[in-house]
């Protein structure tokens, strides 16, 4: 019954450490001015982010954007409404997806 335990709490241990290890290699990520009315830009510290894509609420892709560190990326020909930013890395996955509010 000691061994069951031990292996257990090994187990326990060993699946903490890959979540934590997990959280921490993601990058930080946010999409900002948030509201914003002209320009959004991506906040990617790791440089992780290839592609910026825009969605409507109805999941129609409205906006493709090439990721390059520190710019801008042009949204003010938009509708006023709020939109999905996902953003894919440069493995394309998606890393995130980040409601934002155009005005």
């Amino acid at each position: 019954m000691h061994m069951k335990q031990s292996l257990l709490l090994f187990f326990f241990l060993l699946a903490a450490l890959a979540i934590r290890a997990q959280n921490a290699s993601r990058p930080e990520l946010s999409v900002f001015p948030n509201p914003t009315t002209e320009n959004i830009s991506v906040q990617d510290n790791a440089d992780a982010i290839g592609q910026i894509i825009v969605f409507n609420l109805l999941g129609k892709k409205i906006k493709v954007f090439e990721a390059s560190k520190g710019e801008h990326y042009y949204v003010g020909d938009l509708p006023k409404g709020v939109y999905l930013v996902q953003l894919v890395g440069r493995n394309k996955q998606t890393v995130k997806t980040q409601k934002i509010e155009k005005r």
